[in-house]
């Protein structure tokens, strides 16, 4: 069997041509990396910072203030056997760029000792870091921003210390939780107390989201995904099984372009793994996305995807569309990537968004990129040979700008006054609405919610609309009446996001919200057909049918439609079921009929087992 496997992988690198890329790795110095990129025309990359100052990194976050916050992985891999790995070498620093050049000048250790810290979501005063199991409630209780306070959160945040098999994320959403990938957790401070929740499993290793609060997340395997409705809407029947809405793929285009060999890949050995260059021809390290939402690129690069793959030593660029809510992606350039370097060593594990309007890239700077628990004895062996298991304690913060322009003034918000913070809720770039938005939540400051609800309703930002709503649920100021008001606006976004937040309140069903929501299925576009199915249970039950059957009626030909009509009907299929058949439109047999007509006698004959 032994010598069996030896031929196999003989014949197999006997067709791969060897260069000398496939000799011992170079270790080089930022400005010789730097050399190495080949980025998409029309944009420059910088140095914002390497080693000592930062070393391993794998995730970071922008404060109020402008300091960069980096998550250092320093116990990944330190040898071929991972020994030490568990050792308390990971830490937290705080990046300052005291001048305003661009580089960095100072850094703080946030926080040290820490075991496989993996990520970090920033909150007033400090940060949630995860480490290893355990995700942690920290604070700066002077100013000098260090830690000093520790408080477990929750101590199984993750299931198993694998880093690349566990929980991580902390990305705040625009529902004011905390969400995480390769995991069923989110988290959410309300009223002074933190509070956790189930919801569905989603990605691998970091994550993003639009605009609308849309997650985005991926596999190793499968570059881009995200979710078409809020979290823990659809999935709500457990007597049915959803095929849309959650995790969905936004591109079947697996295809990457390095542009050098890449040997070192688990199964690089593996026919149709490596091209005739010896180069990776499918993601195999798929992470990190993130949605680009700054005005200072170009306007078709917005709400573009780009997604980290380490082992190919690149960064590609997805172009993001979208028709009646359904959300797709393609690569605007084949055959070349956005970002690509001849540096086996360049790791993109991150990317960031920063106040200056730039794009800033986490370069992990590490020969080894495959944990010790999945390495084949092929790739140890390359490893070994070309000399990637040393040096350790590298890193590189790159950031990327448009030729041409200058990056924006950052505006310091960490100290800044409600109505002030008010106004950066419509800033064009998703960086500062975000920010404000978190800020005057964790301020609590209710004298605040007059000019809030103000916002909502006369911003002419649709998102500036769209945060201020939020920003009042934050701060449990946006009542019943007041959201009533909103789910009959014109514009979609508004509607939907007030539908969404009225179905979560414990209020009784009235005969004028059933006029107003039977008024909305009626005329009601794909989008918000989808959110009204979902948010059907605020209607007086002898409506509820009534609305499904509208919107049914209209969208059956959706699928996302069908899945948000099955999840509003937990246990009360075979009433509904009833309910169509009693109607003259359903006589007349479509193919969409039956598919819903067997979705729902399916989830009778389960509930009935």
């Amino acid at each position: 069997m032994r010598v069996t496997l030896l031929l196999v992988l003989i014949l197999c690198c006997a067709q791969i041509p060897r260069s000398n890329e496939w000799d011992i790795s170079p270790v080089r110095t930022p400005i010789q990396e730097k050399s190495t990129f080949k980025i998409e025309p029309g944009f420059t990359i910088e140095l914002v910072a390497s080693e000592p100052m930062v070393q391993e990194p794998v995730a970071m976050s922008f404060d109020g203030d402008g300091r960069l916050w980096v998550v250092e992985m320093r116990g990944f891999m330190p040898d071929i056997a991972g020994k030490g790995e568990v050792e308390k070498s990971g830490r937290i620093s705080i990046l300052e760029d005291q001048d305003g050049d661009g580089v960095m000048d100072k850094s703080t250790i946030y926080l040290d000792g820490l075991i496989l810290p993996r990520a970090l979501g920033l909150i007033k005063g400090g940060a949630l870091i995860s480490e290893n199991k355990a995700l942690w409630l920290t604070q700066d209780t002077n100013g000098d921003l260090k830690a000093d306070t520790k408080v477990l959160l929750d101590s199984t945040y993750a299931k198993n210390g694998a880093p690349e098999h566990s929980d991580n994320g902390l990305l705040l959403n625009l529902d004011n939780w905390y969400y995480n990938v390769k995991s069923r957790l989110r988290y959410r401070l309300m009223e002074g107390k933190w509070q956790r929740d189930s919801t569905e499993f989603r990605g691998q290793w970091g994550m993003s989201h639009d605009d609308q609060g849309r997650l985005f997340y991926n596999y190793n395997w499968s570059q881009l995904h995200a979710d078409l409705v809020p979290a823990n809407s659809i999935t709500r029947n457990k007597n049915h099984s959803i095929s849309s809405g959650i995790d969905h793929g936004l591109t079947t285009d697996r295809r990457i372009y390095p542009i050098r060999s890449n040997p070192a890949i688990n199964r690089g050995y593996i026919e149709g793994t490596l091209d005739k260059k010896g180069r990776l021809m499918e993601f195999t390290a798929a992470c990190s996305p993130l949605v680009l939402r700054s005005t200072l690129f170009p306007k078709p690069y917005y709400g573009n995807a780009l997604v980290c793959e380490p082992a190919g030593n690149l960064i590609k660029r997805n172009v993001v569309t979208e028709k009646n809510g359904i959300l797709q992606a393609y690569d605007p350039n084949p055959q070349r990537e956005f970002l690509a370097s001849t540096d086996e060593r360049f790791r993109p594990t991150q990317m960031a968004l920063g106040p200056d309007g730039a794009l800033y890239i986490a370069d992990m700077y590490h020969g080894i990129i495959q944990h010790g628990s999945y390495m084949t004895p092929y790739l140890k062996e390359q490893n070994l040979k070309r000399k990637l298991d040393a040096p350790i304690h590298m890193g590189r913060i790159w950031r990327i700008v448009p030729k041409g322009k200058k990056v924006k003034k950052v505006h310091p918000l960490q100290q800044a006054i409600g109505p002030a913070l008010i106004s950066y809720l419509s800033h064009p770039d998703g960086f500062y609405r975000d920010l404000a938005q978190r800020l005057l939540i964790e301020s609590q400051d209710k004298s605040l919610i007059p000019e809030l609800k103000k916002a909502v309703k006369k911003n002419a930002s649709t998102l500036g609309r769209l945060h201020a709503l939020w920003t009042l649920d934050g701060l449990q100021a946006a009542d019943t009446e007041f959201l009533s008001s909103l789910i009959s606006d014109e514009n979609s976004l508004i509607k939907n996001n007030a539908l969404r937040l009225l179905s979560l309140k414990p209020n009784r069903p009235t005969a004028s919200l059933d006029e107003k929501l039977l008024a909305i299925a009626q005329r009601a576009k794909p989008t918000e057909a989808v959110q009204l199915a979902l948010s059907v249970q605020m209607a007086s039950p002898n409506i509820q049918s009534k609305l499904l059957g509208i919107l049914l009626g209209q969208h059956i030909h959706s699928g996302l439609l069908r899945d948000a009509v099955m999840s509003s009907l937990w246990n009360r299929e075979y009433e509904f079921l009833s309910y169509l058949i009693s109607l003259d439109s359903w006589d007349t047999a479509t193919a969409d009929k039956e598919i819903m007509l067997e979705m729902i006698t399916s989830a009778v004959v389960k509930k009935g087992k």
